[in-house]
C-alpha cells in the first residue's frame, strides 16, 4: 500500500573541496523534507531555515520539480502534496542545497508511489537537475567523492577520510544581492571574496565552497586565526560574515533514510517485514 506521508533526510555537501575541482564531501548538516499527499491538486511549502526568502514556495521549488519529473517518467499522476522543508544549512552559498533538494524530491516520489528506481535510474534522472555528479554521489553515498572516479553502483565506500576530530570551518558573507529566489551566477561576485580567498595563514587551506560565496577553511590549531583572516577580508569591503563548522559525514541519504525506515517500523510495532525502499540496493 502506498504511504500518505514520508520524511526524507539528505546531507549538505561542499564541492571544490580543498580547492580540488570535481571533489565533493558530504556534511552532517542536512536538508529534511516531510511530504504529505493531498487530494486537491495543490502544492504548499513551509520552509524553515536560513535564507528562506530564496526558496520558491510553489511548483518551481527544486524538491517539487525533481519529484514531478520522477512521476512524469513513470507516467504517474498525483494530486498535490504539502511539503515541510527544514534545512540546517543556508541556501545558495555553495553548501550543496541544490543536490540535496534534487535527491530529496526523487526519494519522496519513490517512497510515496513505489516507483522502483534503482541507483542507476536515480542518478540519470538527478543529472537532469544537477549537472555535478560528484555532488549527487556525495549526498547519496556520503564521504568524499570525485567526478574523476565515480562510485560504481552500490559502492558506498568513501574515497578517503579524515581524522576523528576534523571540522570544516566555513565563513559565509552576508550579501543582499543573494537574497532573491533566483540569484544568477553574477550575483555571487561578492565584494571582498577575492581578499577572503587570498588570505595567507601558514598551515591553513582556504578555498571557495562550490559556486560560493561561502569560503571553506581547513586548519587544525590555526583555525581561529584563519577564520578571523577570512572574515577580515570581507570586512575590509564592508561585509559582515558569520562562521559555522561542520563535521563530514561518512554516510549519505541512502543509509540515513534506510535507518529512518527501520526506526519507523520498530516504533510502529509492525509485525510484518517493512517494504524495502527500492532505492536502497538489495
Amino acid at each position: 500500500m502506498k504511504e500518505q506521508s514520508v520524511q526524507i533526510r539528505v546531507p549538505a555537501s561542499v564541492g571544490n573541496f580543498a580547492g580540488v575541482a570535481g571533489s565533493t564531501v558530504a556534511l552532517e548538516g542536512s536538508l529534511n523534507v516531510k511530504a504529505t499527499l493531498r487530494a486537491d491538486g495543490q502544492v504548499s511549502i513551509r520552509y524553515f531555515g536560513e535564507n528562506g526568502e530564496r526558496v520558491p514556495r510553489g511548483r518551481s521549488n527544486l524538491v517539487v520539480r525533481a519529484m514531478e519529473s520522477a512521476l512524469k517518467l513513470k507516467a504517474v499522476e498525483w494530486t498535490g502534496a504539502d511539503f515541510e522543508i527544514y534545512s540546517s544549512v543556508p541556501v545558495g552559498v555553495g553548501l550543496g542545497s541544490s543536490a540535496a533538494a534534487v535527491l530529496a524530491g526523487l526519494i519522496v516520489a519513490d517512497r510515496l508511489f513505489e516507483l522502483g528506481f534503482d541507483e542507476k535510474s536515480l542518478f540519470e534522472l538527478a543529472a537532469v537537475h544537477e549537472s555535478r555528479s560528484e555532488n549527487l554521489q556525495a549526498a547519496w553515498f556520503g564521504g568524499l567523492r570525485s567526478a574523476a572516479t565515480e562510485a560504481a553502483e552500490g559502492d558506498a565506500a568513501p574515497q578517503g577520510w579524515f581524522p576523528e576530530k576534523f571540522m570544516l570551518n566555513v565563513v559565509i558573507p552576508h550579501f543582499h544581492r543573494l537574497d532573491t529566489p533566483f540569484a544568477s551566477a553574477a550575483d555571487k561576485n561578492v565584494p571582498g571574496l577575492a581578499d577572503a580567498l587570498g588570505v595567507g595563514v601558514a598551515g591553513a587551506g582556504v578555498f571557495l565552497c562550490g559556486s560560493g560565496p561561502a569560503v571553506g577553511i581547513i586548519a587544525e590549531d590555526l583555525a581561529p586565526e584563519a577564520v578571523r583572516a577570512v572574515q577580515d577580508g570581507f570586512a575590509r569591503h564592508g561585509l559582515e560574515s558569520r562562521h559555522v563548522a561542520f563535521r563530514p559525514s561518512r554516510t549519505g541519504a541512502r543509509d540515513w533514510n534506510a535507518a529512518r525506515e527501520a526506526a519507523r517500523s520498530r516504533a510502529s510495532g509492525a509485525t510484518e517485514p517493512l517494504r524495502k525502499p527500492s532505492l536502497i540496493p538489495v
